[in-house]
């Protein structure tokens, strides 16, 4: 066979395959398939984890509260971009929340009763007392802390305490000052101030009332400023 005979024979039993390919499809296939689903395919995460003290887990650098009979239990997580799944050891799922930035928290009211908050508040109450005694403006920023963020600020007192056990006091001090200043009620403000280095205060200097380079206030007055026209339009006048 020539090979143009043969390309017409290739032709001719490949375009029958094809059609009865599509017959099929449409005969039989195509009432068979399912809708395509509304969502994409998901993508998710999943590790266990472990509910602390306060009620809450880590995910991603946020908090987000377990029902209180979890607390010191590890449970599974399951993730994705936009929501967080709390599952127990049976795989039943006791909390959800939406997804939250590095930093924040997620707390349902029913997972934290009454006493586990009393509880906290007096933690709260000796966190403060020992966080005192490095300074004043320790004190006042981490007073701001728990006055702004309420409960979930027991974690960032907590990290405070820390850094000052490896930190000298004078240096949390003015960190803490210069984060009362800007309003900044976050851990990560402290800990990046405290890697700048130490920055000398200025001294304010003594208020002097004469100088040899400071004129006196006496020039600046009514008689000193006639004066001083007189002899401009003095000079200008003169050839």
């Amino acid at each position: 066979m020539l090979e143009w005979e043969r390309t017409v024979a290739d032709t001719r039993i490949h375009g029958t395959t094809k059609k009865q390919v599509r017959r099929q499809f449409e005969t039989i296939e195509q009432d068979a398939l399912l809708t395509l689903p509304r969502d994409r395919f998901a993508m998710f995460h999943e590790a266990r984890r472990t509910v602390s003290r306060d009620g809450h887990l880590e995910v991603d650098k946020a908090y987000y509260s377990a029902p209180p009979e979890y607390i010191g239990r590890r449970v599974w997580v399951r993730w994705d971009t936009r929501l967080v799944r709390v599952f127990n050891d049976q795989w039943k799922q006791i909390a959800i929340h939406s997804k939250s930035e590095p930093g924040r928290f997620r707390t349902d009211s029913s997972h934290i009763p009454d006493a586990k908050v009393s509880a906290v508040e007096r933690g709260t109450d000796a966190l403060l007392r020992q966080i005192a005694a490095i300074g004043p403006h320790t004190k006042a920023w981490s007073e701001s802390v728990i006055q702004s963020r309420g409960v979930q600020g027991v974690r960032v007192l907590a990290g405070l305490k820390a850094l000052a056990g490896r930190h000298q006091s004078d240096a949390l001090e003015q960190a803490c000052e210069t984060a009362l200043t800007y309003g900044a009620n976050r851990l990560k403000s402290i800990r990046n101030l405290l890697k700048r280095p130490a920055s000398q205060i200025q001294q304010p200097l003594p208020f002097i009332e004469e100088h040899p380079i400071i004129r006196p206030l006496s020039d600046y007055s009514v008689e000193s400023l006639n004066a001083f026209r007189k002899e401009r339009d003095h000079e200008r006048d003169t050839p």
